[in-house]
């Protein structure tokens, strides 16, 4: 598989990639990067090997949320298009490679679909709806399009794997993933005490995003 690099948000997502590479010979080299637009972006502009890799192949991996009834947690989706809702300025789509995102298609046996990038988690159901409705999206998250933004010459593909539903709210965790890219336990810990229903079907969503992450890692090669 002509992967150059992986990106993966740091933290659970990193460590379930990592566990999915540790068997497979000859991997290419795996970065943990800050989630988040704004972190991400601060992070890429002062990448060290940003232009080793302007124009190589990379694949952006992690968890995402639905925003459609066909896809829940555990399902891996690839992203041919994703639109940037978090840059707060006129509305603008990217397009990841598509040649790169078939031949994954087609190893992967997932289906490819559109993504939309925002700046928070998005925790309502009503609000996951109305972004599905209003992008024709499949799946939201915090770094794609910013990834395609800042390196237009690379040729990108993106693997998100839902790790929550859009049949369900979250707890209140839109504030729980600092400016920084870093999570805030204090915060994310608060609010499940006040939704532990809400917090039990999120945690049981990620834990099997997660092991579907390291299958499909696993699986690349």
């Amino acid at each position: 598989m002509p992967i150059q690099v992986i990106l993966v948000p740091a933290g659970a997502e990193y460590q379930a990639v990592m566990r999915g590479l540790k068997a497979v010979p000859h991997a290419p080299p795996v970065v943990a990067v800050p989630a988040g637009p704004m972190a991400f972006r601060a992070f890429l502009k002062t990448w060290k090997d940003r232009s080793r890799f302007a124009n190589q192949e990379i694949l952006l991996m992690g968890l995402g949320g639905s925003l459609s009834p066909r896809h829940s947690a555990g399902d891996a989706i690839l992203l041919e298009q994703v639109w940037d809702a978090a840059g707060g300025g006129s509305l603008q789509d990217y397009f990841c490679d598509r040649a790169l995102t078939d031949s994954l298609a087609q190893r992967l046996k997932v289906p490819i679909g559109t993504g939309v990038t925002c700046d928070r988690i998005i925790t309502t159901v009503t609000e996951k709806w109305q972004l599905g409705d209003r992008y024709q999206a499949d799946v939201v998250d915090m770094e794609s399009a910013v990834l395609l933004a800042v390196m237009p010459e690379a040729k990108v593909t993106i693997l998100r794997v839902i790790s929550d539903d859009c049949g369900h709210d979250l707890p209140d965790i839109a504030g729980a993933i600092g400016p920084d890219g870093n999570l805030q336990p204090v915060v994310l810990a608060l609010s499940f005490l006040k939704n532990p229903l809400a917090a039990a079907t999120f945690i049981r969503g990620s834990l099997r995003g997660l092991k579907a992450l390291e299958q499909a890692a696993r699986a690349l090669w």
